[in-house]
């Protein structure tokens, strides 16, 4: 279209327009000739995005200025002719204000004006119109910010009207590089000042959410602690707050803060910043551990300190959180989780070692007394165990944590090692009498062994012992059914039990239904009769039944 002589519409539109402005009168009927021709749109519209393209800020005036005077004629009401010169019936889009081509024109109008900021020596971002078309007006806010331009960022987004986001986060670049360089105001001031930038423009402090923390940065590298620290105080975003916090140094705030917003997340970011500032602070890695710990137990929220436990309870060395929770003075809890490994020690040496440690621990306090006695009561039952293995062989009982459970061995094995079945016995009973394990629970431990191992002769002289007996018969006898031994051996037991329903209870679970009969008879209870006579499937029983209902009515 700039070639000399040319006849394009573009070409002509520009002519006219020179001529317009020239004050020659030809330049209407030529811009009405191009109207007529039907090609006038297109002569707009090139003329607009050579304007774009133009480095030339004279020539793209110049071209904009025959698009504007283009449009005059566009814009005229009435009939429109084609490219024949015939009239047509189409309704003319451009009629309708604003028409496309005016938003085109605007719009490139906004681009020629920030191209030519970027183009200016002071700058020095020599860009075409196909460049910023492909990386977009946010890719040229970044180019700024990075080229350290955020005074310039924060004008062009404004004046593009740029998402809000993309302009609050200019406006942050900008307050960033004022607190950065403001060495003559005191931190007052200058947090005001960089309030007052982030605020500019802003028509949701919302949006400002991160920019706090973002300035706050900035002046802490610049070494204004004391504005980092007045502006973080106005930072209402935890997931920035927290990293902002950690990155000036003030990890227990930190620590709080997170707390307070309940991210187990942010709280355990916290620690590990902190751990890695204790190590690089001390040569010593053992006193960075305890400086560390220390100051965990006495600063941090407590949230922070179970979160390390926690961290510390899944490695495989307990000392980390011995230690941390001795620091607090949690012995029971570090007793506890020392008992625990004791209990998955693969070597009985080692569980010895770790619950002699969980005693120590335990008796740092003396609200621990019970938790003491009975870690040192399974330290006597594993001494115990292991010299009744030596005494009677390996299988006498197994690992177990139970005082009753290694009774109930010891009685079973008597039925393996016969010829140390007395003696066998009268370990049990050492063993009941040292971890004062109660009378009844002993007599029902014995029933359960000798019927388990069908030591019927023990389970006999148990029943006749001289002394007095602490629990029912009828524990013997149901066991006696349960594992099916002659009748005679059952009704023994049954016949000792004092109590009629306890003998009718039992002789109903034997199914030694006339014996049930009787005893019900003997109650005069014609419930437990019907019942006999429901469940028996013996005629005669269910006739005896009948006669005594009968009878009894």
């Amino acid at each position: 279209m700039l070639r000399i002589g040319s006849i394009e519409p573009s070409a002509l539109l520009l002519d006219a327009n020179d001529a317009f402005e020239n004050g020659s009168p030809s330049s209407d009927e030529a811009a009405r000739a191009i109207t007529r021709s039907g090609m006038l749109m297109d002569a707009i519209e090139i003329c607009i995005d050579a304007a774009a393209k133009e480095f030339d800020v004279a020539m793209q005036k110049r071209l904009l200025k025959a698009a504007s005077y283009g449009m005059h004629f566009d814009y005229k009401d009435g009939n429109t002719t084609n490219i024949l010169g015939g009239k047509t019936n189409a309704v003319n889009k451009s009629n309708v204000r604003p028409s496309e081509v005016a938003l085109l024109f605007v719009e490139a109008a906004k681009k020629i004006r920030v191209l030519n900021a970027l183009r200016h020596p002071s700058v020095g971002i020599a860009m075409t119109s196909a460049q910023y078309d492909s990386i977009e007006s946010t890719g040229v806010i970044a180019r700024l910010i990075a080229m350290k331009r955020p005074a310039l960022a924060t004008t062009l987004a404004t004046y593009l009207q740029l998402d809000e986001a993309v302009r609050a986060y200019a406006r942050a670049s900008r307050a960033a590089a004022f607190v950065a360089t403001d060495n003559s105001n005191s931190d007052s001031e200058t947090t005001d000042a960089a309030i007052r930038i982030l605020n500019t423009d802003a028509k949701n402090p919302l949006m400002n959410r991160g920019g706090y923390a973002m300035v706050a940065l900035a002046a802490n590298k610049a070494g204004r602690q004391g504005v980092a620290n007045l502006l973080l105080t106005l930072e209402s975003s935890i997931s920035d707050k927290v990293p902002g916090l950690t990155a000036i140094g003030l990890y227990s705030d930190a620590a709080t803060v997170a707390s307070h917003a309940k991210d187990d997340n942010l709280i355990f970011h916290v620690l590990a910043e902190f751990e890695k500032s204790c190590i690089l602070k001390n040569i010593d890695p053992s006193q960075a551990q305890v400086s560390y710990l220390s100051t965990v137990v006495r600063s941090f929220p407590p949230e922070a300190m179970n979160i390390l436990s926690k961290y510390f309870e899944t490695m495989h060395d307990v000392k980390h959180v011995v230690n941390l929770r001795n620091s607090a003075r949690h012995y029971s809890i570090s007793g506890t989780i020392i008992a625990k490994r004791a209990l998955d020690a693969p070597r009985e040496q080692d569980r010895l070692s770790l619950l002699q440690e969980a005693s120590r621990l335990y008796a740092q306090d003396k609200d621990n007394i019970f938790l003491k006695a009975c870690t040192d009561e399974y330290l006597e039952l594993i001494l115990e165990q292991e010299r009744l293995r030596r005494a009677f062989g390996p299988d006498v009982t197994t690992k177990t944590s139970s005082v009753t459970d290694t009774i109930f061995n010891v009685l079973c094995y008597a039925a393996v090692k016969l010829r140390d079945s007395n003696k066998l016995i009268a370990e049990s009973e050492k063993l009941a009498k040292k971890f004062k394990v109660p009378e009844k629970r002993l007599w029902h431990t014995k029933i359960r062994a000798f019927a388990a191992t069908d030591q019927w002769k023990n389970m006999r002289q148990l029943a006749e012992s001289r002394t007095k007996i602490p629990i029912s018969f009828k524990y013997f006898a149901l066991e006696a059914i349960k594992h099916k031994q002659d009748v005679s051996e059952v009704l023994w037991y049954i016949q000792r039990v004092t109590d009629g329903e306890e003998r009718y209870d039992l002789f109903c679970e034997a199914k030694l239904w006339k014996r049930a009969l009787d005893e019900a008879k003997r109650l005069e209870d014609t419930h437990r009769v019907m019942h006999i006579k429901s469940v028996c499937n013996s005629t005669e029983i269910q006739q005896m039944c009948d006669n005594f209902l009968h009878s009894y009515a």
